[in-house]
């Protein structure tokens, strides 16, 4: 019951984590390139449903949450 509830955990959070990282790339884009920012909303929206994008931040955030679990948690409350 203790491992379904940690991968269940872990899920919630790079998915989590996933989205803000997501959020803050379009944010900085929107500050680089002449992106309007009532635009932002829109590319984040494809870059969530993008699969290439999807998967890659789904191991990098899944490999971030094994190294440094605990910490993340501060991290993704700040971003």
């Amino acid at each position: 019951m203790h491992a379904r509830y940690e991968v269940r955990l872990g899920a919630a959070m790079t998915k989590s984590l996933g989205a803000s990282l997501v959020s803050l790339y379009a944010s900085a884009a929107s500050l680089l390139l002449p992106l309007p920012p009532e635009r932002q909303p829109a590319l984040v929206a494809d870059l969530k449903e993008d699969p290439f994008v999807s998967s890659a931040l789904s191991t990098a955030c899944c490999e971030l949450y094994f190294r440094y679990g605990m910490l993340l948690a501060p991290l993704t409350a700040a971003l």
